[in-house]
C-alpha cells in the first residue's frame, strides 16, 4: 500500500510520498565508510525514523543536506517502508524542501492533548493555592517572566511529553497527582509540594531551544534545567532579600523548595545532585516518574499492533490490549 500522509503508515504501507515535518536529522557513517542521513519525520503523534543512503544524497552534500533537513521545517519526501528490528522504518529515495505556501505546518505539529488555555488558568489556580507568600511571589515571579516559553515548550526532546505545551501538561498533571496525595496524607506540606511541583521542569525553557523541533541549546548542555531552575530560584531569592522582603524563616523555606527541585530525578546517576531528604522531594521524584512513565507507554502504544507486547526504549516491553 501506498500512502501520502505519514499518519496513516503501517505495517501494510510499502511506500510514501509526501509532507512531512522534520523533527531530527544528523549524519553518521556505515560500517563501511560510507556516509548517511539519520532523519527523524513526524506528522502529530506519528514519528518516522528513516535513512537516506548516500546513493540517494541526489548529488548534495552534507552540509547541503544539513540545510535542507532542517529541525521544524517541512520537507517532501519519497521513500520505501519496511520493518526493521520491530520498528518501521523509511529509505528515501527522493526529497526537497517545502515552500511554506505549500502545505499548513499546523497539520503536522502534536499538541496537549487538552486545550493550553484550560491547562494555563489551572496551573495559575494552583499558584494561587500556595499560602506562604514568598513562596507564591517567588513561583508567580518566574512563571511570569518565562510564561510564554513555558506554557508552549515541549517536556522533553523526545521521550516523554515532547510535543507543543508538553511541559505545562505534565506540569498540570502532576499537580492534579500532587492534589490528591496531599488530600490522603494531610503531613504534606502543599505549599512546598506545589511549589516544586510547578518549578521543578522550569530550566527546560533555557535548557531547551523552542517548542516545535526542540534542540538542546549550549546553556542546556553545559548545565541542565535542575541546575537552572535552582539558578533561577537563587536570583529570585536575592532579589527579594535586597527588597528587605525576607526572614530568615522564609530562607529557609525557600532552600527547601530548592532542595525538592534538585532532588526531583531521584537519583545521582539520572541527573539529581542531591538524594531527596524530604516527604514532598521523594513525592514529587515519584509523581514525576510516575507521570513520564505513563505518558511513554500511552504514546509509545498509540499506533502499534494490537494484542502484542511492543519494546518502547527505554523502559521496557509493554502490552497493548484489543480495543473494546
Amino acid at each position: 500500500m501506498q500512502t501520502s500522509r505519514l499518519l496513516d503508515i503501517d505495517k501494510s504501507t510499502k511506500g510514501f510520498e509526501g509532507y512531512a515535518l522534520v523533527k531530527n536529522a544528523w549524519d553518521a557513517t556505515s560500517s563501511n565508510g560510507s556516509p548517511y542521513f539519520n532523519i527523524t519525520l513526524t506528522q502529530k503523534t506519528k514519528t518516522m525514523d528513516c535513512k537516506l543512503w548516500e546513493n540517494k544524497f541526489a548529488g548534495k552534500s552534507i552540509e547541503e543536506l544539513k540545510a535542507l533537513f532542517v529541525p521544524g521545517k517541512m520537507v517532501y519526501v519519497k521513500g520505501s517502508v519496511s520493518e526493521f528490528r520491530g520498528n518501521l522504518q523509511m529509505a528515501i529515495t527522493n526529497f526537497r524542501k517545502a515552500e511554506e505556501t505549500e502545505v499548513n505546518i499546523g497539520e503536522f505539529i502534536e499538541t496537549a492533548p487538552e486545550s493550553l488555555e484550560d491547562l494555563q488558568n489551572e496551573y495559575e489556580a494552583f499558584l494561587a493555592e500556595i499560602h506562604h507568600p514568598v513562596i507564591r511571589t517567588l513561583c508567580t515571579d518566574l512563571y511570569e517572566e518565562n510564561k510564554q516559553r513555558f506554557l508552549n515548550f515541549p517536556a522533553a526532546t523526545s521521550l516523554h511529553h515532547s510535543f507543543v505545551g508538553g511541559l505545562l501538561y505534565h506540569t498540570v498533571s502532576m499537580l492534579r497527582l500532587g492534589k490528591s496525595i496531599a488530600s490522603q496524607y494531610p503531613q504534606v506540606d502543599k505549599d512546598i509540594l506545589y511549589a516544586g511541583i510547578a518549578l521543578h521542569d522550569l530550566g527546560k525553557v533555557v535548557e531547551l531551544s523552542d517548542a516545535v523541533a526542540p534542540q538542546y541549546t549550549l546553556t542546556g548542555n553545559f548545565l541542565g534545567h535542575i541546575t537552572i531552575v535552582a539558578i533561577l530560584i537563587d536570583r529570585k531569592l536575592q532579589e527579594l532579600k535586597a527588597q528587605g522582603e525576607i526572614t530568615k524563616e522564609d530562607a529557609q523555606k525557600v532552600i527547601e523548595l530548592q532542595h525538592v527541585v534538585l532532588a526531583h530525578h531521584g537519583k545521582l546517576e539520572y541527573g539529581s545532585p542531591v538524594l531527596a531528604h524530604t516527604l514532598e522531594a521523594e513525592i514529587i521524584h515519584q509523581i514525576d516518574m510516575m507521570d513520564s512513565r505513563i505518558n511513554m507507554i500511552i504514546h509509545g502504544l498509540h499506533d502499534k499492533q494490537e494484542g502484542e507486547i511492543h519494546k518502547i526504549h527505554p523502559i521496557g516491553n509493554y502490552y497493548k490490549p484489543f480495543s473494546s
